[in-house]
């Protein structure tokens, strides 16, 4: 296998890992500080920021399931700095693998239910000024 198919077949990866990750299909693990899991029967990726601070430059890492590194693709800068096209894919997939092993989602749905539940919608127009006008006009014999 050339290095072009290796990255071509990684960056795949790294998307198809987003879709999934995105639509809930697939669920994110913390470890180490700044580095999410993913863990299969067949293997564990694993997406980081190199640095290890949040920012780029990511790495993806690919590991059997005892856990020896089998490839990686990391961000890169090509010719005339150019950044590579993996580069983007990457981040996306740091970017939702963060928000999924923080259970972003899951939060923002439980906060938006609690929200419901008290029905701040009916209590509010009433509130505003437009709301209390709206409020008496309907109150008044036409």
């Amino acid at each position: 296998m050339n290095n072009d198919l290796e990255r071509e077949r990684l960056t795949t990866l790294a998307q198809e890992l987003a879709v999934a990750t995105t639509h809930r299909a697939e669920g994110w693990e913390l470890r180490d500080g700044d580095v999410y899991v993913w863990a299969a029967p067949e293997g564990t990726v694993t997406i980081a920021s190199r640095d290890r601070d949040g920012e780029p430059p990511y790495e993806l890492t690919v590991h059997t399931t005892g856990g020896e590194r089998v490839d990686e693709l990391a961000s890169e800068l090509l010719e005339n700095d150019q950044p590579a096209p993996w580069n983007e894919p990457l981040a996306e997939l740091y970017r939702i693998a963060r928000r999924s092993a923080l259970g972003a989602d899951e939060i923002i749905d439980a906060l938006l239910e609690r929200l419901r539940e008290t029905d701040v919608d009916a209590g509010t127009e009433q509130r505003t000024f437009f709301g209390r006008a709206r409020a008496g006009s309907a109150s008044e014999p036409r």
